[in-house]
C-alpha cells in the first residue's frame, strides 16, 4: 500500500483509507451482515408480527433471546440488531 500510494511510513492508514475510499474490515464485516439481513430475511419476524398498533420500531426485526456466545455473535441475531 505504501509503494502505490508513495506515502511516508508513519502516515495514518485511516486516512489514506478514506482517501481512496476504502472500507476497513470492521466496516466491511458489519456492512456484509446487513447486507445478509436485507436479502434473507424471511425467517425474521417484524414486531409488527406481535403487536396490532404503530410504534417506532414497528418495522424492526426481533431478536432471540440467546444464553451462548456463540448464538450471541451469530450472523442472524447480531445482523437483525445491526440492522434495526
Amino acid at each position: 500500500m505504501r509503494l502505490i500510494c508513495i506515502v511516508k511510513r508513519k502516515t495514518s492508514y485511516i486516512e489514506l483509507f478514506r482517501t481512496l475510499n476504502i472500507l476497513l474490515v470492521p466496516c466491511v464485516y458489519i456492512m456484509e451482515k446487513v447486507c445478509y439481513i436485507k436479502v434473507n430475511n424471511k425467517g425474521l419476524k417484524q414486531n409488527l408480527a406481535i403487536r396490532d398498533y404503530e410504534t417506532r420500531h414497528t418495522s424492526d426485526f426481533q431478536t432471540k433471546f440467546c444464553r451462548t456466545g456463540i448464538f450471541k455473535k451469530s450472523v442472524i441475531n447480531l445482523g437483525a440488531k445491526l440492522n434495526n
